[in-house]
Protein backbone atom coordinates (compact mmCIF):
# COMPACT_ATOMS: atom_id res chain seq x y z
CA UNK A 1 0.00 0.00 0.00
CA UNK A 2 2.46 2.43 -0.80
CA UNK A 3 0.30 4.57 -2.69
CA UNK A 4 -1.95 4.98 0.42
CA UNK A 5 -4.84 7.62 -0.14
CA UNK A 6 -5.58 10.33 1.76
CA UNK A 7 -9.09 8.72 2.64
CA UNK A 8 -7.31 5.37 3.37
CA UNK A 9 -5.08 7.79 6.10
CA UNK A 10 -8.24 9.29 7.81
CA UNK A 11 -10.07 5.66 7.85
CA UNK A 12 -6.80 4.12 8.99
CA UNK A 13 -6.29 7.17 11.84
CA UNK A 14 -9.86 6.89 12.71
CA UNK A 15 -10.58 3.21 13.39
CA UNK A 16 -6.87 3.16 15.50
CA UNK A 17 -7.31 6.13 17.75
CA UNK A 18 -10.95 5.50 18.26
CA UNK A 19 -10.64 1.95 19.65
CA UNK A 20 -8.07 3.43 21.73
CA UNK A 21 -9.77 6.22 22.91
CA UNK A 22 -10.87 4.58 26.31
CA UNK A 23 -7.34 3.36 27.08
CA UNK A 24 -6.28 6.75 26.31
CA UNK A 25 -8.24 8.44 28.87
CA UNK A 26 -7.24 5.85 31.65
CA UNK A 27 -3.52 6.53 30.59
CA UNK A 28 -3.96 9.74 31.92
CA UNK A 29 -5.89 9.35 34.37
CA UNK A 30 -3.20 6.73 35.98
CA UNK A 31 -0.59 9.78 35.47
CA UNK A 32 0.63 10.20 39.40
CA UNK A 33 1.62 14.11 37.88
CA UNK A 34 -2.26 14.69 37.59
CA UNK A 35 -3.50 13.48 40.62
CA UNK A 36 -6.08 16.68 40.84
CA UNK A 37 -7.20 15.80 37.38
CA UNK A 38 -7.47 12.15 37.58
CA UNK A 39 -9.65 12.72 41.14
CA UNK A 40 -11.82 15.49 39.87
CA UNK A 41 -12.43 13.52 36.47
CA UNK A 42 -12.67 10.10 37.69
CA UNK A 43 -15.91 11.14 39.84
CA UNK A 44 -17.17 13.97 36.64
CA UNK A 45 -20.97 14.05 36.73
CA UNK A 46 -22.42 14.24 32.80
CA UNK A 47 -24.96 17.32 32.49
CA UNK A 48 -26.50 18.81 29.92
CA UNK A 49 -28.39 22.13 29.18
CA UNK A 50 -27.27 26.09 28.42
CA UNK A 51 -25.69 26.11 32.17
CA UNK A 52 -24.79 24.15 35.08
CA UNK A 53 -27.78 24.70 37.43
CA UNK A 54 -27.95 24.00 41.28
CA UNK A 55 -30.67 24.79 43.95
CA UNK A 56 -28.94 25.29 47.65
CA UNK A 57 -31.14 26.80 51.10
CA UNK A 58 -29.08 29.15 52.86
CA UNK A 59 -31.61 30.99 54.90
CA UNK A 60 -34.27 29.49 57.53
CA UNK A 61 -38.26 29.97 57.25
CA UNK A 62 -38.18 30.13 61.11
CA UNK A 63 -41.01 27.16 61.39
CA UNK A 64 -39.46 25.06 63.53
CA UNK A 65 -40.39 25.67 66.78
CA UNK A 66 -42.19 23.54 69.92
CA UNK A 67 -45.88 23.45 70.66
CA UNK A 68 -48.32 22.93 73.03
CA UNK A 69 -51.01 20.11 72.56
CA UNK A 70 -53.98 21.97 71.16
CA UNK A 71 -51.92 25.42 69.58
CA UNK A 72 -53.29 26.69 66.54
CA UNK A 73 -50.45 25.98 63.43
CA UNK A 74 -48.89 29.36 62.21
CA UNK A 75 -45.76 29.19 60.03
CA UNK A 76 -43.74 31.80 57.71
CA UNK A 77 -43.64 31.35 54.07
CA UNK A 78 -40.28 32.15 52.55
CA UNK A 79 -38.57 31.63 49.45
CA UNK A 80 -35.40 30.32 51.17
CA UNK A 81 -33.75 28.29 47.89
CA UNK A 82 -30.96 30.53 45.62
CA UNK A 83 -29.99 29.46 42.48
CA UNK A 84 -26.77 28.44 41.71
CA UNK A 85 -25.36 29.12 38.00
CA UNK A 86 -22.50 28.82 36.20
CA UNK A 87 -22.07 28.73 32.65
CA UNK A 88 -19.95 26.06 30.50
CA UNK A 89 -16.46 26.32 29.26
CA UNK A 90 -14.31 24.48 26.55
CA UNK A 91 -11.36 23.20 25.69
CA UNK A 92 -9.90 21.87 22.92
CA UNK A 93 -7.11 20.30 21.56
CA UNK A 94 -5.46 18.20 18.58
CA UNK A 95 -2.81 15.57 17.20
CA UNK A 96 -1.58 15.75 13.58
CA UNK A 97 -0.33 12.49 11.40
CA UNK A 98 1.41 12.32 8.16
CA UNK A 99 -0.03 9.93 5.59
CA UNK A 100 3.56 9.48 4.52
CA UNK A 101 4.60 8.34 7.67
CA UNK A 102 1.66 6.23 8.09
CA UNK A 103 2.13 4.32 4.47
CA UNK A 104 6.04 3.89 5.73
CA UNK A 105 4.24 1.93 8.19
CA UNK A 106 1.94 -0.45 6.17
CA UNK A 107 1.73 -3.94 6.47
CA UNK A 108 2.92 -3.85 10.18
CA UNK A 109 -0.44 -2.96 12.15
CA UNK A 110 1.83 -2.73 15.44
CA UNK A 111 3.96 -0.30 14.27
CA UNK A 112 1.10 1.65 12.72
CA UNK A 113 -0.55 1.25 16.40
CA UNK A 114 2.34 2.41 18.31
CA UNK A 115 2.72 5.43 15.39
CA UNK A 116 -0.43 7.11 16.13
CA UNK A 117 -1.57 5.73 19.82
CA UNK A 118 2.35 7.65 20.64
CA UNK A 119 0.90 10.79 19.17
CA UNK A 120 -2.75 10.18 21.02
CA UNK A 121 -1.26 9.81 24.17
CA UNK A 122 1.06 12.72 24.04
CA UNK A 123 -2.40 14.77 23.34
CA UNK A 124 -3.97 13.60 26.09
CA UNK A 125 -0.74 14.14 28.45
CA UNK A 126 -0.69 17.85 27.62
CA UNK A 127 -4.36 18.43 27.45
CA UNK A 128 -4.40 16.78 31.38
CA UNK A 129 -2.18 19.66 32.03
CA UNK A 130 -3.87 22.28 30.99
CA UNK A 131 -7.06 21.07 32.62
CA UNK A 132 -5.22 20.09 36.01
CA UNK A 133 -4.39 24.28 35.69
CA UNK A 134 -7.91 25.56 35.05
CA UNK A 135 -9.39 23.43 37.56
CA UNK A 136 -6.93 25.07 40.04
CA UNK A 137 -7.65 28.91 38.85
CA UNK A 138 -10.79 31.46 38.33
CA UNK A 139 -11.64 33.16 35.47
CA UNK A 140 -9.76 36.82 35.02
CA UNK A 141 -13.21 38.54 34.88
CA UNK A 142 -16.87 38.73 34.40
CA UNK A 143 -16.39 38.70 30.57
CA UNK A 144 -13.87 35.79 30.55
CA UNK A 145 -16.09 33.37 28.94
CA UNK A 146 -12.85 30.72 28.30
CA UNK A 147 -12.07 30.08 31.50
CA UNK A 148 -14.07 28.13 34.57
CA UNK A 149 -14.49 28.38 38.01
CA UNK A 150 -11.47 26.36 40.19
CA UNK A 151 -10.54 26.07 43.46
CA UNK A 152 -10.14 29.46 43.75
CA UNK A 153 -13.32 30.54 43.25
CA UNK A 154 -15.24 28.46 45.67
CA UNK A 155 -12.67 28.13 47.81
CA UNK A 156 -11.21 31.61 48.12
CA UNK A 157 -9.45 34.23 50.63
CA UNK A 158 -11.26 34.90 54.11
CA UNK A 159 -9.78 37.61 56.49
CA UNK A 160 -6.11 38.53 56.82
CA UNK A 161 -4.71 36.97 59.98
CA UNK A 162 -8.13 34.84 60.37
CA UNK A 163 -7.39 31.67 62.99
CA UNK A 164 -10.32 30.12 60.55
CA UNK A 165 -13.57 31.51 60.01
CA UNK A 166 -16.37 31.33 57.48
CA UNK A 167 -15.06 34.39 55.77
CA UNK A 168 -14.38 33.26 52.05
CA UNK A 169 -17.82 35.36 50.98
CA UNK A 170 -16.71 36.21 47.18
CA UNK A 171 -14.69 34.48 44.68
CA UNK A 172 -11.65 36.47 43.23
CA UNK A 173 -10.83 37.23 39.32
CA UNK A 174 -7.66 35.71 38.39
CA UNK A 175 -6.42 39.51 36.93
CA UNK A 176 -3.81 40.50 38.98
CA UNK A 177 -5.55 42.24 41.63
CA UNK A 178 -8.29 39.47 43.46
CA UNK A 179 -11.24 41.91 42.37
CA UNK A 180 -13.78 40.49 44.40
CA UNK A 181 -17.48 38.79 42.59
CA UNK A 182 -20.21 36.74 43.39
CA UNK A 183 -19.27 32.73 42.97
CA UNK A 184 -21.92 31.15 41.50
CA UNK A 185 -24.10 34.21 40.74
CA UNK A 186 -24.85 34.55 44.44
CA UNK A 187 -24.21 37.29 46.60
CA UNK A 188 -22.24 36.68 50.44
CA UNK A 189 -21.41 38.84 53.22
CA UNK A 190 -21.75 38.83 57.43
CA UNK A 191 -25.13 39.80 56.75
CA UNK A 192 -26.19 38.83 53.67
CA UNK A 193 -26.29 35.20 52.61
CA UNK A 194 -23.22 34.18 55.52
CA UNK A 195 -23.79 30.26 54.68
CA UNK A 196 -22.21 30.98 51.15
CA UNK A 197 -19.09 31.25 52.22
CA UNK A 198 -16.25 29.42 52.05
CA UNK A 199 -13.64 28.68 55.25
CA UNK A 200 -10.93 30.27 55.38
CA UNK A 201 -7.16 30.68 57.97
CA UNK A 202 -4.36 32.49 57.54
CA UNK A 203 -1.18 30.50 58.44
CA UNK A 204 1.04 33.66 58.18
CA UNK A 205 3.82 31.42 56.56
CA UNK A 206 4.22 29.34 59.64
CA UNK A 207 4.56 25.97 59.52
CA UNK A 208 5.12 24.33 62.53
CA UNK A 209 2.55 23.76 65.51
CA UNK A 210 0.78 26.38 64.57
CA UNK A 211 -0.12 25.16 61.10
CA UNK A 212 -1.26 21.95 62.69
CA UNK A 213 -3.68 23.66 65.23
CA UNK A 214 -5.30 25.47 61.83
CA UNK A 215 -6.07 21.88 60.32
CA UNK A 216 -7.62 20.52 63.47
CA UNK A 217 -9.82 23.93 63.07
CA UNK A 218 -10.77 23.42 59.54
CA UNK A 219 -11.37 19.82 59.71
CA UNK A 220 -13.74 19.67 62.51
CA UNK A 221 -15.85 23.24 61.64
CA UNK A 222 -15.80 21.67 58.37
CA UNK A 223 -16.69 17.90 59.08
CA UNK A 224 -13.79 16.95 57.08
CA UNK A 225 -12.93 13.79 58.95
CA UNK A 226 -13.71 10.62 57.25
CA UNK A 227 -16.26 7.99 58.31
CA UNK A 228 -14.82 5.14 60.30
CA UNK A 229 -15.24 1.97 57.97
CA UNK A 230 -15.05 -1.54 59.68
CA UNK A 231 -12.48 -3.54 58.38
CA UNK A 232 -15.14 -6.07 57.37
CA UNK A 233 -16.89 -3.62 54.79
CA UNK A 234 -13.96 -1.10 53.97
CA UNK A 235 -12.94 -3.31 50.43
CA UNK A 236 -16.64 -2.69 49.83
CA UNK A 237 -16.20 1.25 50.10
CA UNK A 238 -15.56 3.49 47.72
CA UNK A 239 -12.49 5.57 47.90
CA UNK A 240 -12.75 8.43 50.66
CA UNK A 241 -13.89 11.96 48.74
CA UNK A 242 -11.62 13.76 51.28
CA UNK A 243 -7.94 15.11 49.59
CA UNK A 244 -5.82 17.99 50.79
CA UNK A 245 -3.70 19.55 48.01
CA UNK A 246 -0.89 21.26 48.25
CA UNK A 247 2.77 22.42 47.43
CA UNK A 248 6.38 21.39 47.75
CA UNK A 249 7.06 23.76 50.61
CA UNK A 250 4.09 23.21 52.70
CA UNK A 251 4.20 19.37 52.08
CA UNK A 252 7.86 19.41 52.98
CA UNK A 253 7.49 20.95 56.15
CA UNK A 254 5.07 18.56 57.33
CA UNK A 255 7.25 15.62 56.12
CA UNK A 256 9.98 17.25 58.40
CA UNK A 257 7.00 17.31 61.13
CA UNK A 258 6.08 14.30 61.12
CA UNK A 259 10.21 12.64 60.98
CA UNK A 260 10.27 14.23 64.69
CA UNK A 261 6.91 12.61 65.79
CA UNK A 262 6.69 9.19 67.31
CA UNK A 263 4.07 7.25 65.25
CA UNK A 264 3.48 4.69 68.49
CA UNK A 265 1.95 7.79 70.20
CA UNK A 266 -1.03 7.93 67.16
CA UNK A 267 -0.28 11.23 65.81
CA UNK A 268 -2.69 12.93 64.05
CA UNK A 269 0.22 13.74 61.40
CA UNK A 270 1.63 10.66 59.73
CA UNK A 271 4.18 10.17 57.19
CA UNK A 272 3.91 6.64 55.57
CA UNK A 273 4.95 5.24 52.09
CA UNK A 274 6.23 8.27 51.09
CA UNK A 275 2.95 10.43 51.46
CA UNK A 276 2.48 12.48 54.69
CA UNK A 277 -1.59 12.29 56.08
CA UNK A 278 -3.47 14.29 58.57
CA UNK A 279 -6.20 12.20 60.14
CA UNK A 280 -5.76 9.66 57.63
CA UNK A 281 -6.22 12.07 54.41
CA UNK A 282 -3.05 12.01 51.93
CA UNK A 283 -1.56 15.66 51.06
CA UNK A 284 -1.91 15.78 47.37
CA UNK A 285 1.48 17.45 45.89
CA UNK A 286 0.22 19.75 43.08
CA UNK A 287 3.42 20.89 41.09
CA UNK A 288 1.36 24.33 40.17
CA UNK A 289 0.89 25.30 43.43
CA UNK A 290 4.66 25.85 43.87
CA UNK A 291 3.77 28.84 41.59
CA UNK A 292 1.35 30.19 43.89
CA UNK A 293 3.64 33.57 44.87
CA UNK A 294 1.87 34.56 40.80
CA UNK A 295 -1.67 33.90 42.23
CA UNK A 296 -0.99 35.61 45.27
CA UNK A 297 -4.32 37.65 45.31
CA UNK A 298 -6.42 34.96 44.65
CA UNK A 299 -5.42 32.32 47.05
CA UNK A 300 -2.78 33.76 49.11
CA UNK A 301 0.90 31.67 49.56
CA UNK A 302 1.48 28.04 49.87
CA UNK A 303 -2.08 27.41 50.00
CA UNK A 304 -4.11 24.09 51.21
CA UNK A 305 -6.99 23.36 49.62
CA UNK A 306 -8.53 20.47 51.60
CA UNK A 307 -11.44 19.48 49.19
CA UNK A 308 -14.55 17.33 50.01
CA UNK A 309 -15.37 15.80 46.31
CA UNK A 310 -18.88 15.15 47.47
CA UNK A 311 -19.67 18.86 47.29
CA UNK A 312 -17.22 19.68 45.14
CA UNK A 313 -18.42 18.56 41.35
CA UNK A 314 -16.91 18.49 37.86
CA UNK A 315 -19.42 18.85 35.42
CA UNK A 316 -19.12 17.31 31.79
CA UNK A 317 -21.44 18.71 28.59
CA UNK A 318 -23.01 15.25 27.70
CA UNK A 319 -22.63 16.50 24.45
CA UNK A 320 -19.65 17.24 24.21
CA UNK A 321 -17.75 14.34 26.42
CA UNK A 322 -13.73 14.42 25.17
CA UNK A 323 -14.96 14.49 21.86
CA UNK A 324 -12.47 12.83 19.61
CA UNK A 325 -13.13 14.27 15.93
CA UNK A 326 -12.49 12.28 12.38
CA UNK A 327 -8.90 13.04 11.21
CA UNK A 328 -9.14 15.84 8.45
CA UNK A 329 -6.56 17.42 6.29
CA UNK A 330 -4.60 20.08 7.60
CA UNK A 331 -5.17 23.89 5.21
CA UNK A 332 -1.73 24.46 3.71
CA UNK A 333 -0.82 20.70 4.16
CA UNK A 334 -1.83 18.23 1.55
CA UNK A 335 -0.03 15.19 3.45
CA UNK A 336 -1.13 16.02 6.85
CA UNK A 337 -4.19 15.06 8.56
CA UNK A 338 -5.56 16.61 12.02
CA UNK A 339 -7.59 14.78 14.49
CA UNK A 340 -9.83 17.01 17.22
CA UNK A 341 -10.19 16.24 20.65
CA UNK A 342 -13.13 18.37 23.07
CA UNK A 343 -14.62 18.52 26.03
CA UNK A 344 -17.01 20.98 27.68
CA UNK A 345 -17.10 20.98 31.19
CA UNK A 346 -17.73 23.42 34.73
CA UNK A 347 -16.91 23.10 38.26
CA UNK A 348 -19.43 23.64 40.42
CA UNK A 349 -19.62 23.61 44.15
CA UNK A 350 -23.30 22.29 45.97
CA UNK A 351 -22.62 23.75 49.55
CA UNK A 352 -19.73 25.82 50.08
CA UNK A 353 -19.13 25.13 54.10
CA UNK A 354 -18.86 21.65 53.24
CA UNK A 355 -16.65 21.56 50.10
CA UNK A 356 -13.84 22.35 52.01
CA UNK A 357 -11.68 25.25 52.94
CA UNK A 358 -8.57 27.18 51.84
CA UNK A 359 -5.30 27.51 54.40
CA UNK A 360 -2.82 30.06 53.07
CA UNK A 361 -0.68 32.76 54.13
CA UNK A 362 -3.02 35.65 52.88
CA UNK A 363 -1.75 38.17 50.63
Amino acid sequence: MSDLTIQQAVDVGHATLASFRKEALEMTFNDITHELYNTWMREAERDSGDAVKDFITLTDTGNAKMISLWEEDTHNTVNTDHEIKVDWTHATTNMDYNRIELAMNTGNKIRIYNYLTGKQKNMYREFGELLQTKLILSPASASDKKNPHGLASWLSLGDDNSTGAWTGYLGRYNDGSGTTYNVGTISSSSSDKPRWASYYADHNGQFGDNLLDLLARATRKTHFIPTMIPVQVAKETPPSPYRYYSNDNVIGNLEAIARKMDDNVGPDLAKYFGRVLYKGIPFIYVDFLDSSTSYTEIMGDDPIYGVNHSFFKVRILRENDFALGKPTPRDGSHNILTVPLDVSFAITATNRQRAGFLISQHG
